[in-house]
């Protein structure tokens, strides 16, 4: 073992009725070149076998651990659980989903960038599967693109939002996640709510091209699941909630951006509303709250005149967004 290696990595897996694929989880973690780990194992009162692999894992390797919770709380709630469970004079933290699993490489590799660029977290690619049973990886290929920014300059790009507010397939040192913990009220998208905090606190961010994360693409998963206005709000609500952070903070040029973020996933919310299940009251409720606050990014320079002059459109016209969207899905096509 390197010098190196004597850092321990915390790795915080919430386990909720996952008993097709916490085991092949837990493998790919156990296959890691990056030995010095301990895994927090979150049962949260799974009703199947999920709770049982675990205990099993953590009966042959001293490394895993479970924690059983005595009440169901959500994913929010394992995560911070786990968080709980943290040393912070250790060195790192990562979190990875149940359904999920790893390339044997990724801790070792997201570890030598962290040391290479003295970066504060790092984050890899990702690679969609939607293989259910077998670890199945890409070929890695040889070359990367590496390149790193600030925890600042990361949240001002609009164009990686979706990717940064995962808090899967990063690994971060420890002090990033000491006062921060994740908002139980959300049940949808609580890492968009929550990882933002982290990354504003990065001075560096080291971010490789490698897809070094397999993220298992069910269409049963809770962020694509058949419609409902609690799922719809709180994709909003993360956005809200970055507002009312920055302006705590101060930072006017972060505060600039989240409004775009905002408009940008109440125009998406509005299409889902209006086409996929149509909810005239809720579409009401969108359309208004992006009538009072369009305006906000209209004088937004680092936005592209035809940018914002969509936004103007989608005001008057809600409707046309969606038309756009076929229309260039059918130009791609």
């Amino acid at each position: 073992m390197s010098n190196f290696e004597n850092e321990l990595i915390t790795i915080i897996v919430p386990v909720y009725q996952a008993e097709g694929f916490v085991g092949r989880c837990l493998q790919s973690i156990a296959n890691q070149e990056y030995s010095n780990f301990r895994v927090l194992m979150i049962d949260d009162c799974s009703k199947d076998r999920s709770k049982q692999i675990c205990q099993s894992w953590a009966d042959k390797d001293s490394r895993f651990e479970l924690i059983s919770l005595k009440k169901n709380g959500g994913i929010a709630n394992a995560r911070n659980i786990g968080l709980e469970h943290v040393n912070y004079s250790d060195s790192y933290i990562a979190f990875v989903d149940s359904d999920d699993y790893l390339h044997p490489q990724y801790f070792s590799y997201l570890h030598s960038l962290l040391k290479e660029y003295d970066a504060d977290f790092s984050w890899c690619g990702v690679h969609n599967t939607f293989e259910k049973e077998k670890l199945d990886f890409e070929e890695l290929p040889k070359e990367d693109n590496i390149y790193t920014l600030t925890g600042k300059q990361l949240l001002l790009r609009e164009d990686l939002r979706i990717m940064y507010s995962m808090v899967w397939g990063k690994l971060f040192k420890s002090f990033l996640w000491k006062n921060i913990r994740f908002d139980t009220s959300y049940k949808y998208y609580e890492d968009g709510a929550t990882t933002f905090k982290a990354i504003y606190n990065a001075r560096k961010v080291v971010v490789t091209s490698k897809k070094l994360y397999n993220y298992y693409y069910s269409e049963n998963s809770s962020t694509r699941s058949e419609y409902n206005s609690k799922r719809i709000m709180d994709g909003i609500g993360t956005e809200t909630d970055k507002i009312a952070f920055y302006k705590e903070k101060g930072e006017e040029e972060l505060i600039e951006m989240a409004y775009v973020a905002y408009l940008n996933t109440l125009l998406k919310s509005y299409i889902r509303v209006r086409f996929e299940k149509y909810d005239k009251e809720m579409c009401q409720k969108i359309r208004s709250m992006y009538i009072s606050n369009y305006k906000r990014v209209l004088k937004n320079n680092s936005l592209k005149y035809t940018q914002r002059l969509k936004y103007i459109i989608y005001r008057f016209f809600p409707n046309a967004q969606h038309r756009y969207i076929k229309l260039k899905l059918r130009l791609i096509g």
